[in-house]
């Protein structure tokens, strides 16, 4: 369906207001990947609760910005998202991320020092 080097950047201002660009793309990439419209819906929940997480606490003032990864691999959706931060992020909002995100995505990794996650998403097999 897809090369395995396909890649998308994208680099957003790190303001709230920019994080539904990020869930967009992601849900367009998914509808290209052949993710079924509730899996989409389960990936654009995923990627605002990680955007929620990685502006939780930073300075976003508009300088500093997101940048979100999004690669074909191996039939799955990558996507992986970084902030500008000074601090790591908090373990509290981990936990309410790893509550909702988990049961909506395949597997996610994140380095919360340097305020960076990735999360990967495949079509459920079909029958």
């Amino acid at each position: 369906m897809s090369d395995p080097t396909d890649e998308v950047l994208l680099r957003i201002p790190a303001r709230p207001e920019y994080g539904r660009i990020v869930r967009v793309g992601g849900a367009a990439l998914g509808m290209r990947q052949g993710l079924s419209f509730a899996e989409i819906d389960e990936l654009r929940l995923a990627v605002d609760e990680a955007v929620i997480l990685l502006l939780d606490g930073s300075d976003a003032d508009g300088d500093t910005e997101l940048v979100a990864t999004f690669r074909f691999d191996d039939g799955h959706l990558e996507v992986e998202i970084a902030a500008d931060r000074t601090e790591a992020l908090r373990g509290d909002a981990l936990a309410r991320f790893d509550e909702v995100c988990s049961p909506l995505i395949d597997t996610y990794d994140f380095d919360s020092d340097r305020g960076w996650l990735r999360l990967r998403k495949a079509p459920a097999p079909t029958d």
